[in-house]
């Protein structure tokens, strides 16, 4: 899983490898941070999300995972009101992570990766700023060597150009890299980048998502990541 991008960047003598993980979906369930964020938007045109999920009798948690528009048609929120709700819920958008909160178990994986001699990153779509605020948040920015995100400028928009971004700016080459994320095209990012491509199924991407782009691995649960990257020195780590 050698990855060959960047190859003025000297090789890690100590020969240690790179985790890098997505953020929300991955790392932190994005739901609850979604919820508030549909909440405060419908309210502002007078509107109460949980009732109308309730008369719909639909599972509010499903539909924090689809975009804004099908959860508005899904509620039955049309015309005026469906477009000053979207507004409203756009501009609180980047705004959500911070209410977002660790999966289970995913605390315990980055302390046995580390422990293991592993280097950690986080790359993400979101904004760098916003990312490195939630890391913060959350209490584990210590578990990290570099978190990468996307920029103002619009210069990095995709998950591999916001990873080679990460890697120039790494002191060594990391041995191999593994890229844990929840999402298709996270996997065909860790393609096109030469790394190995670990599916988060407990995220927003279905198996059958991870699978039709060709994951090297599906991990059900934080605890499998580190079979799969540690093998039975994993044992003790908690899903």
């Amino acid at each position: 899983m050698q990855n060959d991008l960047n190859a003025t960047v000297p090789p890690d003598p100590d020969g240690v490898p790179l985790a890098l993980f997505d953020l929300d979906g991955t790392l932190t369930d994005p739901v609850p941070g979604l919820l508030g964020c549909h909440r405060a938007s419908l309210a502002e045109v007078g509107l109460d999300f949980d009732h109308l999920v309730a008369r719909a009798g639909a599972d509010a948690t499903e539909l924090a995972r689809l975009p804004v528009a099908e959860v508005h048609q899904a509620l039955g929120i049309a015309g005026a009101n469906a477009k000053n709700a979207e507004r409203a819920y756009q501009e609180r958008r980047p705004f959500a992570g911070l209410s977002d909160e660790l999966y289970p178990g995913i605390a315990e994986l980055l302390t046995a990766l580390a422990e293991a001699g592993w280097n950690l990153a986080i790359a993400t779509n979101q904004l760098e700023q916003m990312a490195e605020r939630m890391v913060s948040q959350l209490g584990i920015s210590d578990s990290f060597v570099a978190v990468a995100g996307s920029d103002l400028q619009r210069t990095r928009t995709n998950k591999v150009q916001i990873v080679t971004h990460l890697l120039a700016e790494l002191p060594a080459r990391p041995k191999g890299i593994a890229l844990i994320a929840d999402r298709g095209s996270d996997m065909d990012a860790a393609k096109a980048l030469q790394a190995t491509s670990i599916g988060a199924a407990w995220g927003f991407g279905s198996i059958e998502e991870l699978m039709g782009a060709n994951a090297d691995a599906i991990a059900m649960a934080p605890s499998e990541v580190a079979e799969l990257l540690l093998g039975e020195s994993a044992a003790d780590v908690s899903s």
